[in-house]
């Protein structure tokens, strides 16, 4: 799935709107929640607008192995790529990925 720069620019615009509109309506502590629920969104329009060139949902600094054999499995995994946060900061850090190193280190 690969959206386009003015996809992205539309949904952009529309959750800032949105952002106008709630901050009339809700506490200034229930808006800075949903804004950064909104910056979340953003982030994940950068990842699906293609930052795979080969078509797959891999991570950035995962390996072809953590992909195909943990990645592919877990259910962090959808169509923008990985969801789990430890991930986003430090690729090949999530538990996951531990286990099934030391799963292979205690087969050795």
């Amino acid at each position: 799935m690969s959206l386009t720069n003015e996809e992205k620019g539309l949904i952009e615009e529309a959750l800032s709107v949105y952002l106008q509109l709630v901050a009339r309506q809700v506490p200034p502590q229930q808006v800075q929640q949903i804004a950064a629920a909104a910056q979340g969104i953003v982030k994940k329009l950068d990842r699906i607008g293609g930052a795979q060139t080969d078509g797959s949902n891999k991570p950035a600094g995962i390996s072809d192995e953590w992909y195909k054999n943990v990645c592919l499995s877990c259910d962090k995994l959808d169509p923008g790529g990985c969801m789990d946060k430890v991930t986003e900061k430090y690729p090949g850090k999530c538990d996951p990925i531990l286990h099934y190193e030391r799963g292979k280190l205690l087969t050795q």
